[in-house]
């Protein structure tokens, strides 16, 4: 009876800790839920900001291909002013997942697809960070070139309602019209083209990973 009675407190026990483990996963994935809603936001702003960067800088080159582009020196102050502007970051929201592999949590999670899921979504979203470091050092080359084009005087004027950028009147002359800085500054503008309209599709596929993860997680778990 004795040894009936510990192995039955003992079953109920394993009950007890096996249940409040089933909720503890259940709430991660709650957290995840939410998590990726934000992810799918902050996605979207991203890629509105890269549409909206390529716009500029196919508007600064097409202006500069131009034979009478010192006669449109406004606007391209403008669109190179905008262009050497860093924009919204995209910043995946971890911090669940963090949370689930600091505290070893993943081993809660009993749906292997959700595992696999969750870490292809995560090593995708890493690769973006990857790309930003590359980026960064792309506008770091263009803001280095773009000093030798551009008067600094007409950029302070145009930004001293900050934040906002105002286009200047009369098109003020650039400091250097030299062909050999333009073209350097238009190659680091077309090196920065092309990884923008990868990121853009790359960003494409991780909102799609990002809602279809989300779906998941809210059927796996019966999630409202």
């Amino acid at each position: 009876m004795l040894f009936l009675a510990v192995f039955c407190g003992f079953l109920a026990e394993y009950q007890l800790e096996h249940t409040i483990e089933h909720q503890r996963e259940k709430q991660y994935m709650r957290s995840m839920v939410k998590d990726l809603a934000h992810d799918i936001s902050n996605i979207n702003a991203d890629i509105d900001n890269r549409k909206m960067k390529q716009q500029i800088a196919d508007s600064m080159s097409q202006l500069f291909f131009q034979q009478d582009y010192k006669t449109n020196t406004s606007y391209i102050y403008y669109c190179a002013r905008r262009f050497s502007i860093v924009g919204f970051i995209f910043h995946m929201t971890d911090g669940t997942l963090i949370q689930l592999k600091n505290s070893g949590g993943l081993r809660l999670i009993r749906r292997q697809d959700v595992v696999d899921s969750l870490q292809g979504y995560y090593n995708l979203s890493q690769q973006q960070a990857d790309n930003r470091e590359l980026e960064m050092l792309q506008l770091r080359d263009y803001r280095d070139v773009m000093i030798k084009v551009f008067d600094v005087k007409v950029f302070e004027h145009m930004t001293r309602k900050f934040p906002a950028t105002t286009i200047p009147e009369n098109n003020p002359p650039l400091l250097n019209n030299n062909a050999e800085f333009i073209n350097d500054l238009l190659m680091r503008v077309h090196l920065s083209k092309r990884i923008n309209l990868l990121n853009i599709q790359q960003f494409t596929e991780l909102k799609t990973k990002a809602i279809s993860l989300r779906e998941q997680i809210i059927k796996e778990y019966h999630l409202e």
